[in-house]
């Protein structure tokens, strides 16, 4: 089931299922702004990434002393057991609890809630996780939405770029073919600073991984029409820039943590980035798309 709101700029769909973005429509001028997750390419809108993101080394991972197998980008995405929590005029909260479903790939008691809320011409991403348990519970999170390229039909995908808010010189991490990270780098296609020109060619290796960016905010913007959209991520560690090399879409991911590298030593609670949660506290965080 899908859910929307709206207001007299913007209105916003969410899937029910993995709570995932899937329309987010300027109503001045009825542009749809997400990818609209065509399975012959990638059949997704915006997974929501918790409690890891990407792939764990050889698929499993140790936690208090036992071997657990958790999906790629974890257990919110394509999760039918999201449960609508609350809707008003201006925002939609999904929530999913742990159980003996959960517990089979992440043994912790947990709380989590995602609200999408509508503020003008911005939709912001809250996510909240809370620590039910008795000890300390340890996660990553992120997002994965995806925007259209080209949003104007005819533009061609190459006529499109990332401004980054500050000057950038990082390299990307290699993402293996067994999906997770090396710590040699490959180089990033930089101009005038803070500019990365988008190309099908950008992403023939997979996505660009980013630990070390000075820029919390990026704006995807169109040669030919100028800036489309922007996304702030504040709070945010770490950054990944994907798209398939034959999709017109790229994703702008902010993330707290990293895919385990290649030479973790798959102990959970030791991955790059890990939130520790103590018992019975909350932890928040939010990122914002703004339309421009």
């Amino acid at each position: 089931m899908r859910h929307s709101v709206e207001n007299h700029r913007i209105r916003i769909t969410v899937d029910q299922v993995g709570a995932e973005l899937s329309s987010l429509v300027n109503l001045d001028s009825g542009k749809e702004y997400m990818w609209q997750a065509d399975p012959a390419v990638w059949g997704s809108h915006a997974p929501v990434l918790f409690p890891i993101i990407g792939k764990l080394k050889n698929g499993t991972t140790e936690i208090n002393g036992e071997q657990f197998a958790i999906t790629k980008h974890g257990i919110i995405r394509n999760n039918e057991n999201l449960e609508l929590y609350s809707q008003s005029d201006d925002r939609i909260t999904f929530r999913l609890s742990s159980s003996e479903k959960t517990k089979e790939e992440y043994p912790y008691d947990f709380d989590f809630r995602i609200t999408f809320r509508v503020r003008n011409e911005h939709v912001i991403i809250y996510h909240e996780v809370q620590n039910l348990g008795t000890e300390p519970m340890y996660f990553c999170l992120g997002g994965h939405p995806a925007f259209r390229v080209p949003l104007h039909d005819h533009d061609p995908y190459d006529a499109h770029f990332l401004r980054f808010e500050h000057d950038e010189t990082s390299a990307s991490h290699i993402v293996k073919e067994d999906g997770t990270l090396t710590t040699a780098t490959r180089p990033v296609p930089w101009e005038k600073g803070n500019i990365l020109p988008l190309s099908h060619e950008l992403f023939a290796n997979d996505a660009l991984v980013f630990r070390d960016l000075n820029s919390r905010s990026v704006v995807l913007e169109s040669k030919i029409n100028g800036p489309l959209l922007k996304v702030d991520y504040a709070g945010w560690t770490h950054l990944g820039v994907w798209a398939k090399p034959n999709g017109n879409f790229v994703c702008i991911e902010p993330w707290i943590g990293l895919a385990d590298f290649e030479d973790s030593d798959g102990v959970f609670k030791n991955k790059e980035g890990i939130i520790e949660l103590a018992a019975n506290e909350s932890y928040v965080m939010s990122y914002d798309i703004k339309v421009l």
